[in-house]
């Protein structure tokens, strides 16, 4: 071999080498890629936000291996008949007596023992009140005009009274109707003739209604000592994006529309409050000063996601699982009252160790998902505020409980398509949850706060006193 032949040689071997080198890197790429592709593709709603609704069929939900009860009724168990309407109630009544003992006998005679009673309840046709304010027209004497009495601002305004108006509110922001289905009702069942505007009229009147009520419940929760926070997809006309907010505690819960969901709405959302928050892990809550308790739902089925990966992520995350399973069986006995609080305590000192040490082993291994590692280690002190304060829960259910309704509400109307509807979409969902809360009839609610606005004396107020609670539990 020439040297001519042998510097090309050693030329062709290094650049074959380092386009080797480059494959291989290049192929470490796309594996690591096709990793996260296939993590993607396995995401399901028990191991990451998404809604169980988006689950594939080959998703099923986990039962359990065995049932500790028979379903049904237990031999034995307490009766459990329908109560009889009151007396006054009934319209009519219809002797039904016997003409002929079991035995064949006709000689009956009537005892003084109280008689057996079946009552069959029926819905007569719905016939509206209607009031007519009659303007008689008068002949003046002296100018010759014609006179009439004009009617106050506050009567020609109105076109429905508080019945109606409150059951545009339960039909539109309680039951999740749409405006064509609920006027079908309003049309067919309470034989009320009404326009589509005339509904959103409706809707309008009952958000101005409701504002005082809203602003006091909003003022009410952030003078709570915990509260949970949670956040919706909510469209603003036909291309505007928004978000629907809610803030709740356990006897009240406010829901704010706003355009964005980063910490300037979270901002706008907590207002005043500065106690325990209860939240996810969304970077807008990072605003919030105060302290916050991160939910273990979401953060167990982060560790679902991590148990799924291959390698020493997938044993990091198992255990992470495990462990989460472990403590909110825990704190789950704690509100049953079957654990005592300091024994709880005492039971978390070593898992608290435990899974902070599998974080930061996970977030320092150098794999795909240690930067989600990473991330909830360094909010560790978020993770642990149920555990010194009894009265915070681990986790953000409640917030999640009183958002579905918004949820449904949206997936039914696509959002709002107005500022206007906007305000009637917070204000309605508020007294709507807060009466739930409170265990309070949101018909009789609304019913009374809509006469009491068309009277133009103070509206009810929406929050309960202690003692109101206490009456009703």
């Amino acid at each position: 071999m020439t040297g001519r032949n042998e510097q090309s040689y050693i030329q062709e071997n290094i650049q074959l080498k380092a386009e080797n080198a480059a494959l291989k890197e290049r192929i470490k790429v796309l594996e690591k890629r096709i990793e996260e592709l296939q993590r993607r593709l396995g995401m399901n709603s028990q191991n990451s936000s998404k809604p169980p609704s988006s689950d594939p069929p080959s998703i099923r939900t986990s039962l359990p291996k065995r049932r500790r009860k028979k379903r049904g009724a237990k031999n034995g168990h307490p009766p459990h008949l329908r109560t009889l309407l009151p007396p006054e109630w009934v319209k009519k009544r219809i002797p039904w007596k016997p003409q002929v003992c079991p035995c064949g006998s006709t000689h009956l005679r009537q005892t003084d023992q109280e008689p057996l009673r079946h009552q069959i309840v029926d819905l007569p046709p719905i016939v509206p009140e209607v009031v007519e304010y009659v303007q008689p027209i008068f002949h003046c004497a002296d100018c010759g005009a014609l006179v009439y009495q004009p009617l106050p601002d506050t009567i020609k305004r109105q076109c429905f009274g508080p019945g109606v108006l409150a059951m545009v509110g339960i039909l539109t922001g309680y039951v999740n109707t749409s405006k064509r289905k609920a006027l079908a009702l309003i049309n067919e069942v309470f034989s009320i003739p009404m326009s589509v505007g005339g509904l959103s009229q409706c809707e309008a009147q009952l958000a101005g209604v409701l504002e005082q009520p809203y602003h006091e419940a909003t003022a009410y929760v952030h003078q709570q000592q915990t509260a949970h926070a949670d956040e919706t997809g909510w469209p603003r006309g036909n291309r505007l994006k928004g978000w629907l907010w809610t803030l709740c505690c356990t006897t009240a819960a406010v829901f704010v529309v706003q355009a964005g969901r980063g910490q300037a709405a979270a901002k706008k959302l907590l207002g005043s409050f500065a106690q325990v928050l209860g939240c996810d892990r969304w970077s807008g809550y990072n605003v919030f000063a105060g302290l916050r308790q991160l939910c273990w739902a979401h953060l167990k089925r982060d560790f679902k996601a991590l148990s799924e990966a291959k390698g020493t992520m997938g044993r990091i995350g198992r255990q992470l699982h495990t462990l989460a399973t472990d403590i909110l069986r825990l704190r789950k006995r704690v509100r049953d009252g079957t654990l005592q609080w300091e024994t709880f305590q005492r039971r978390m000192e070593p898992l608290i160790k435990r899974v902070e040490a599998l974080l930061e082993k996970g977030a320092d291994s150098g794999q795909p998902l240690a930067g989600q590692c990473r991330r909830i280690f360094n909010q560790r002190r978020y993770l642990w505020t149920f555990v010194y304060d009894p009265h915070v829960e681990p986790t953000n259910n409640l917030a999640e409980r009183m958002i579905r309704q918004a949820v449904l509400w949206r997936k039914g109307s696509f959002g709002t398509q107005s500022e206007r509807g906007a305000r009637y979409v917070e204000r309605i969902l508020t007294v709507c949850a807060t009466c739930r809360l409170q265990r309070r009839s949101v018909i009789d609610y609304l019913r009374d706060a809509c006469r009491c606005h068309l009277k133009g004396i103070p509206v009810p107020s929406l929050i309960k006193t202690s003692d109101d609670l206490q009456k009703s539990a």
